[in-house]
């Protein structure tokens, strides 16, 4: 007989699934009409039949990889395997990327010409990120409030408290009163806000400008970029102080995947309406013009003969590195063994 907290985790889970999935079916088509699955294209190419079974092909195996991750996941919650739960994670975020090259080496066949000549807005861009620095600190602020309050009451602190719950509602994990145990996941949260203010501040200083089409009013995309990060950082930083005042507010039930749901969903809100800020009458969106033989699988860009540091990426919105750069290379060691350092410097310190 399944318990009633793991039918509220069974459909809380349910519901990210749907929102993970319906993300990696529209990614496709988050990309200008020149470009299908970041090979250059005719824009009436996507109206073909072909167009159409290149990405029903993609769309059935990413939505299959989606549900095989997710499964994981529940299965690993639910018989509290940590070794599933991680299985899961990654499945979920590395195994679609499969089903886009293999959509990126069909749609190869369908390529034509890509111009020589590439277009680039000369005029000034506002390089201050949103709001200024004002509300740049804000995360950090929020941050440095969570950490004085835990040092003001500091005696009021269990010497042992539960920082994890299983669906069953009785807590598997557990933490100690130590500077790591405590403060840990605050610093691990200072290391995330700031590296996303850099890639912020990367994006509005090191991204190539492309001009919008004629009639079109929209916000240079750095900008919202950067807008869009500043909010996530907001949101990481909410999150992880809610998570090291655990031990005053103890187990916060299905909160956090309804957090994280309502973040989703935000997020695809965001996502959705992107596109149509930047096209013309006729749906015509420009781009930056980088070579599709630069394009590794439809994911990664190398070009050493490009000197931008940062390029339009060619599926979903934003931007990506170009990883012929020497900086590239120091940006992505820097993201994928900060935070492992700091969980292994955390746990060794508890």
């Amino acid at each position: 007989m399944v318990a009633y907290p793991q039918l509220i985790f069974g459909a809380a889970m349910l519901s990210v699934a749907v929102l993970v999935g319906w993300l990696y079916w529209a990614l496709p088509t988050w990309s200008r009409p020149g470009i299908f699955f970041a090979v250059t294209v005719v824009p009436s190419f996507r109206n073909s039949p072909e167009a159409a079974q290149v990405l029903r092909g993609y769309r059935m195996q990413a939505l299959a990889h989606v549900a095989i991750g997710f499964a994981l996941i529940l299965s690993g919650a639910l018989s509290q395997q940590f070794v599933w739960l991680v299985i899961g994670v990654l499945w979920l975020g590395l195994a679609p990327l499969f089903a886009i090259a293999q959509a990126h080496k069909r749609a190869l066949a369908h390529a034509v010409a890509v111009p020589t000549v590439r277009e680039a807005s000369l005029s000034p861009r506002t390089t201050q990120l949103p709001g200024g620095w004002i509300v740049q600190v804000g995360p950090f602020a929020i941050l440095i409030v969570t950490a004085a309050y835990l040092w003001l009451h500091w005696s009021q602190i269990p010497n042992r408290f539960p920082v994890h719950w299983g669906v069953d509602g009785m807590p598997n994990g557990w933490s100690e009163r130590t500077p790591g145990g405590v403060f840990g996941p605050l610093l691990f949260a200072v290391a995330m806000v700031t590296g996303i203010s850099i890639i912020a501040y990367g994006v509005l200083h090191l991204a190539r400008r492309v001009p919008l089409p004629a009639g079109v009013s929209a916000t240079d995309p750095a900008q919202r970029i950067a807008l869009f990060l500043i909010a996530v950082e907001f949101f990481l930083s909410g999150v992880f102080s809610l998570v090291a005042l655990l031990p005053f507010t103890g187990s916060p039930g299905a909160a956090p995947i309804v957090i994280l749901a309502l973040a989703m969903l935000g997020a695809a809100i965001f996502l959705r309406g992107w596109f149509s800020r930047q096209r013309d009458a006729e749906g015509h969106a420009p781009g930056d013009g980088t070579p599709d033989s630069c394009w590794k699988l439809g994911l990664f860009y190398y070009n050493p003969d490009d000197a931008a540091l940062l390029v339009e990426k060619r599926i979903g919105i934003g931007y990506t590195l170009n990883f012929a750069r020497t900086p590239a290379w120091i940006c992505l060691t820097l993201v994928l063994f900060l935070p492992i350092f700091l969980l292994f410097l955390i746990y060794h310190t508890r």
